[in-house]
């Protein structure tokens, strides 16, 4: 079979290119890799894990400069055997580092031929991460967690990088760490665990271990300090009961598909009396915790029987606001006291401004999520997303659905000008930001440089994004 036109230019080109690099290599040009390498005939490396980070040199102390994600394959062009990292061909034509552990990458071929490098001196640029520049965010609940500049930088300048796994990731007040949690986490305990790494992806460690299913942790103003979500008693497993009414409660169907089922007592053959069984779905309550950063001491705080998503106030470090039953609720620390900030049931997942003078909420708009931000003490309510009835219409036209954006999740930038949010209203999620006032709403990020992170969210209170 005839190959396409453009597959054969293409291929002619590669050899025309991979010809010239022969000749370029054999007249002594410095710092050409081996053509071998890059014709995909040298040794290969696969990325393992779901993320790499490629740095400038053979370890953590160097910059990030790029992203390889699970399955992809480069060329093998160097080696430094005192850390055992390989140098590697990035697919745009630059050389970079990865960790050569066997639980990241699988190497393929003939590696005896690779030259030893050595490590080059960590530049001026081996600061990680700027002061105000960095966003922290998941790409699902549980997945993987990145880190990225957020100062208009591009390409390898963006500086995305893949810092491990968590849920609800949260950096600290002086943006050296972040914190995040775990579930199901098998060596710290059967149910879930807290955890903090330093922003530039080391001294990864658990804090507190044996927790059912933790989540939103935020930190103290102080940074010694983390409050989380944990699941605290009520119906943690289905349950099966009999009674004489059906309840209110959602029911778990059998494998019949069936809710409920009539079991009837008789006597010499004629019924005397019915009961309905049937299974409910597990209905655990939701609790507070404030956990000692250095030490992991906790203690668990008042409040409502299903309370989520605290909030640290920046400015009153006795005082958390969080998502409580009827709507926000305030907590003070010292005196263990608990009282109403809204009514609306509506509100969810509120975040502190970097001042502590205003809180942005993820709110229940009817039928979708919409964003708004109050003052602290719950009044001034602002509504700074809607969907544009033409949108709407737009997408009623083209057989579309008529359904309107959800705008989720917000990040108060750390001089308090800016949320971060996420936003399906293209169709998929991605990270948007506006003014604080919501005008100048925008993509956050230029085309390209958050290319291969598929970002989920399922509306449950999830902590996606941490700006500092």
């Amino acid at each position: 079979m005839q190959m396409p036109f453009v597959i054969r230019r293409k291929m002619a080109v590669c050899l025309l290119v991979a010809a010239l690099l022969t000749v370029w290599a054999a007249a002594g040009m410095a710092g050409v890799p081996d053509v071998a390498a890059q014709a995909g005939e040298g040794p290969q490396l696969w990325v393992e894990v779901e993320a790499l980070n490629v740095r400038e040199g053979p370890g953590v102390s160097y910059p990030v400069i790029g992203l390889l994600l699970q399955g992809d394959q480069v060329a093998v062009i160097g080696h430094h055997a005192a850390s055992g990292w390989w140098q590697v061909q990035l697919p745009d034509g630059r050389a970079g580092w990865v960790s050569g552990g066997a639980a990241y990458v699988r190497v393929s071929g003939d590696t005896a031929g690779v030259p030893e490098v050595a490590a080059p001196g960590v530049s001026a640029t081996a600061a990680i991460r700027e002061q105000g520049n960095t966003l922290v965010f998941q790409a699902v609940s549980g997945g993987p967690i990145y880190a990225v500049n957020t100062d208009g930088r591009t390409g390898a300048g963006a500086g995305l990088r893949y810092l491990t796994t968590g849920i609800d990731p949260a950096l600290s007040p002086n943006g050296q760490q972040v914190a995040f949690t775990r579930w199901d986490d098998t060596q710290h305990g059967a149910f879930g665990s807290l955890w903090v790494i330093n922003v530039d992806g080391t001294g990864e460690r658990p804090v507190l271990g044996e927790v059912r299913q933790p989540k939103s942790p935020v930190w103290s103003p102080d940074g010694t300090q983390l409050a989380i979500n944990i699941q605290r008693g009520g119906r943690l497993a289905p349950e099966s009961k009999c009674g004489k009414g059906l309840p209110s409660e959602p029911l778990v169907a059998d494998e019949d598909g069936d809710y409920f089922r009539l079991v009837y007592e008789k006597e010499n053959g004629v019924i005397v009396d019915f009961k309905i069984c049937y299974t409910l779905l597990p209905h655990p309550f939701w609790g507070l915790r404030v956990v000692q950063v250095a030490s992991g001491d906790f203690e668990d705080l008042p409040g409502d029987l299903f309370s989520y998503a605290p909030t640290w106030d920046p400015a009153n470090d006795w005082h958390l606001v969080y998502d409580g039953e009827m709507g926000l609720v305030n907590l003070d620390l010292n005196r263990g006291t608990t009282w109403a900030l809204t009514d609306d049931v509506n509100d969810h997942a509120p975040v502190f401004s970097p001042d502590g003078n205003r809180l942005a909420v993820s709110y229940w708009q009817h039928d979708h999520w919409d964003i708004h931000v109050m003052n602290a003490d719950g009044s001034g309510r602002m509504r700074l997303t809607e969907t544009p009835l033409r949108a709407i219409v737009e997408k009623q036209l083209r057989g579309e659905e008529p359904r309107s954006w959800n705008n989720d999740a917000p990040a108060w930038s750390p001089d308090g000008a800016l949320i971060a949010f996420l936003s399906d209203r293209t169709g998929r999620w991605e990270i948007w930001v506006m003014s604080a006032d919501g005008s100048n709403t925008r993509l956050m990020f230029p085309s390209g440089t958050l290319d291969g992170i598929d970002l989920q969210y399922f509306n449950q209170n999830e902590r996606v994004l941490s700006w500092w």
